[in-house]
């Protein structure tokens, strides 16, 4: 197989991909969700510059080494190591027996090598703050998702470990709800609220409980709209393509630039092919969102009435799912809460990652306290 620059693709598969085995019946937590999961875009080295990503693709690490300083001051008591939580593969559901199977595995990798630092994401500080080993940590979303990934991601945790569950469980798909070409093409509310459930019977129907039960927590919608009207973070400077912006000139127009790099990865066709997956600007990762036209307080008040109605189902998700339960499997120990916390956390310019997208290690801090205070 040809290989690139210095590695080949079964390489950076096998070795970026592969869970090893793992005892049963465990004390544990696992993460399913969305980028916020997996810590895409935590590590301050990630900026929006093609060029700079690819050096870090082929190079497998940051510049910067992962240290106690990337680490939130508060969480630097518990996160003592650089040991990674578990992160899972594809299940077998979600084989196609074609190519899309191979490319999605493909994907995976080069997002794992690429922008992820799970050691930065509120799972892996949760979990360590509970007094978990990194390897009873599992993160089992994907960049990208909604919410109805929620039952494709429970199925890599049943098939994780032979369908034994951690006890603890998180469903948190934080943004890519509401992120659509329009304002009509954003999830509805109630298939929201649906699809979480389906995650939650998966684990029912296909799972085996802890033998202390299995604990599912369902937090709050983020408010992700001060993303949209907060100061400090429209004024937050990012790296957009080798030239130095705000959040808020990055909104305001595309952006076309070079980068840093150079000119020596013009022709380079592998190049060519990763940096086409680079739009011009944030905006392009989130339209409905991050374009001008969500300023309109218009616009605007249809978000916030959005986040509104993704809370309510919510809730009535974690309803609906105990009395499933209850009435239909009442020998089995699952049970499901809602954490209200998370829906008035506060965000500003530092927990924003390069791409005034995703949340940075500071925000990650945030959501992992939140969540702190209800699962013990």
């Amino acid at each position: 197989m040809r290989k690139i620059t210095g590695f080949s693709v079964m390489g950076l598969l096998s070795g970026l991909l592969c869970v090893a085995p793992v005892a049963r019946a465990y004390d544990g937590l696992a993460i399913l969700g969305d980028s916020l999961s997996t810590g895409a875009a935590t590590h301050p080295d990630l900026v929006f510059d093609s060029y700079a990503l690819w050096n870090i693709f082929k190079s497998g690490a940051f510049p910067r080494p992962f240290s106690a300083a990337l680490v939130p001051e508060e969480y630097r008591k518990w996160v003592v190591d650089d040991s990674r939580p578990v992160r899972l593969v594809p299940s077998s559901r979600e084989n196609d027996g074609g190519s899309g199977w191979s490319w999605h595995q493909v994907s995976q990798a080069v997002g794992a090598r690429t922008i992820e630092e799970r050691r930065l994401s509120y799972g892996n500080f949760l979990g360590r703050r509970l007094g978990l080993a990194p390897e009873n940590i599992l993160i089992g979303g994907e960049n990208g998702t909604v919410s109805g990934h929620a039952w494709i991601h429970a199925a890599r945790l049943v098939e994780s470990r032979n369908k034994d569950l951690p006890s603890r469980v998180i469903f948190l798909y934080s943004g890519n709800d509401l992120c659509a070409q329009s304002f009509d093409d954003m999830t509805e509310a109630s298939e929201y609220g649906d699809r979480l459930l389906d995650g939650m019977k998966y684990l029912v129907l296909n799972g085996h409980p802890d033998a202390k039960g299995t604990k599912i927590y369902i937090p709050g919608f983020l408010p992700v709209t001060a993303m949209i009207h907060e100061p400090a973070i429209l004024d937050r400077k990012i790296n957009l393509h080798g030239t130095e912006v705000t959040c808020r000139e990055a909104r305001e127009k595309l952006f076309a630039g070079t980068g840093g790099g150079g000119k020596e990865l013009a022709d380079d066709p592998l190049f060519q092919m990763f940096s086409s997956f680079m739009p011009p600007s944030p905006v392009m990762l989130c339209p409905t969102l991050f374009s001008r036209m969500a300023e309109d307080s218009v616009r605007l008040s249809q978000l916030a009435n959005r986040i509104r109605a993704y809370r309510d189902a919510q809730r009535q998700a974690v309803e609906t799912f105990n009395q499933w339960r209850g009435h239909k499997f009442p020998a089995r120990a699952f049970e499901a809460f809602y954490i209200e916390q998370t829906e008035s956390l506060k965000f500003s310019g530092e927990d924003v990652a390069g791409d005034c997208f995703h949340l940075s290690a500071a925000g990650q801090g945030k959501v992992a306290s939140a969540l702190a205070s209800e699962i013990k």
